[in-house]
C-alpha cells in the first residue's frame, strides 16, 4: 500500500513505537510521530496508531520504568516520587493485587499514566475511518506492517526485559477492569472498521 504524504504516527508508549520509526526510516517512508502527548484530530492527515494489549502494556511500561529508574537509577530522579512508588509495590503484580489503592493523578509511573486511552479516548470521538491509516499492534508488528506497507521487516527489535510478568488472577481482574477505558477505546477503533479480527482478538483478551 502506497503511504500518504501527510503521515504521523499515534505513539503510544510501550507499543513498538520505537521499533516502528526504525522500520520507516528503513523504507523512506515519511512519518510524523506523536508521543507523550495528546494527539489533536486532524482532517487533513492520516494515523498510524501503534498499540498493544492493556494489560501486556501495563505490565511493560511497569518494568521499563523499573529498569531505567532503580534498577539502573539512569532516570531515579526524573519524576518526583517515581522511584519510591516503584519500590513500595516491587512488581507489577503487587501493583495490580493493590490497584484499588493506587491513585495514578497523584502517585505517577511514567507510560502508566499516559495510558491508551490518553492518548485515543479524545481523539477517537472526532476521527473517522478514513483517516486512520492503519493500526500496528505489537503482537503482530511484523506483519501488520507488512500488510501497511508491503514490505518485509527486518529484525531491530530490542531486547525485552527479563522480569516477570506474570499476574494473579486477582491481579488479572482488577487490571481488565482499572484499564476499562483502554478496552473502550480499542473497541471503538473495531467498531470503525479499523482492527483486523486477529488484532482484536489479541488486544482484548
Amino acid at each position: 500500500m502506497q503511504a500518504p504524504q501527510n503521515l504521523v504516527m499515534i505513539h503510544i508508549g510501550k507499543c513498538g513505537g520505537g521499533t516502528i520509526n526504525t522500520l520507516l526510516t528503513i523504507n523512506k517512508i515519511k512519518c510524523e510521530s506523536i508521543h507523550t502527548t495528546k494527539p489533536i484530530f486532524d482532517p487533513n492527515t492520516k494515523y498510524i496508531i501503534a498499540i498493544r494489549n492493556p494489560i501486556k502494556r501495563f505490565i511493560s511500561a511497569f518494568w521499563w520504568r523499573y529498569k531505567l529508574v532503580v534498577t539502573t537509577n539512569k532516570q531515579s530522579n526524573r519524576f518526583l516520587g517515581e522511584r519510591d512508588t516503584l519500590l513500595h509495590y516491587n512488581s507489577p503484580n503487587t501493583l495490580a493485587e493493590q490497584i484499588s489503592k493506587f491513585n495514578i493523578n497523584t502517585t505517577y509511573i511514567h507510560h502508566i499514566k499516559e495510558d491508551i486511552d490518553f492518548y485515543l479516548g479524545d481523539f477517537l470521538k472526532n476521527c473517522k475511518k478514513e483517516n486512520i491509516f492503519g493500526v500496528i499492534t505489537t503482537e503482530n508488528l511484523d506483519e501488520d506492517f507488512k500488510n501497511l506497507f508491503g514490505v518485509t521487516t527486518v529484525n531491530v527489535r530490542e531486547k525485552q526485559n527479563a522480569y516477570n510478568s506474570k499476574l494473579s488472577e486477582l491481579g488479572y481482574a482488577n487490571l481488565k477492569n482499572y484499564l476499562h477505558k483502554d478496552y473502550e477505546c480499542i473497541d471503538k477503533l473495531y467498531e470503525l472498521g479499523c482492527l483486523s479480527e486477529i488484532q482484536y482478538t489479541v488486544l482484548s483478551k
